[in-house]
């Protein structure tokens, strides 16, 4: 079995994660991790294509995040379709949905290419649509892992470090876990 860590919020909500690598930086010890369950997005399709858009096969919609308050609205939805997929769905720690369960295999129908954080491309499954309030909502998870660093303390709980930690901290953690992945590979 890997090797486990458990994060909570300030809600006292909790993030089972696997811990990917372990690095020694500044007497500190800080960890690669992803969620042990499969991390979602819940996202709504929110206009209609605009003319040049409709020329484009490729073209699926536009998706945007859903206020939070809808989400919880929808809530009895979404579990109700994703239990079609005999997937359960977790409000974790840190604002974070996670389901359990084995997701089906992606199907090329499937896979859809989403615009994040401006030029950067991502590409997602879509588990399910549903809709709600007479919008349709998607369910997708990343096809890539969702990664997120901790510090490890010894004599404290383990605590996801933020956008709030120095971009040098992130920097480094990079460079000493791409050293370990050369020595490993």
């Amino acid at each position: 079995m890997k090797d486990t860590l458990v994060l909570r919020d300030e809600h006292n909500q909790t993030l089972k994660c696997e811990i990917l690598k372990q690095v020694e930086l500044e007497d500190m010890t800080y960890a690669l991790i992803t969620p042990v369950d499969h991390y979602v997005e819940i996202l709504v399709w929110t206009e209609s294509p605009s003319p040049e858009d409709e020329e484009d096969e490729d073209f699926e919609g536009v998706l945007d995040e859903p206020d939070p308050a809808e989400l919880v609205d929808a809530q009895p939805t979404m579990q109700a379709v994703l239990a079609e997929l005999n997937l359960q769905l977790q409000q974790s720690a840190f604002g974070l949905m996670t389901v359990q369960g084995e997701l089906p295999d992606p199907q090329e129908e499937d896979i859809l290419e989403i615009a994040k954080d401006g030029d950067e491309i991502e590409e997602y499954q879509l588990l399910t649509t549903f809709f709600h309030n007479d919008r349709q909502y998607g369910i997708f998870t990343p096809l890539d892992p969702l990664l997120l660093y901790a510090a490890q303390p010894e004599d404290a709980p383990p605590y996801l470090l933020t956008a709030d930690h120095p971009d040098s901290l992130f920097e480094q953690l990079y460079d000493q876990l791409l050293d370990l992945a050369e020595e490993d590979g």
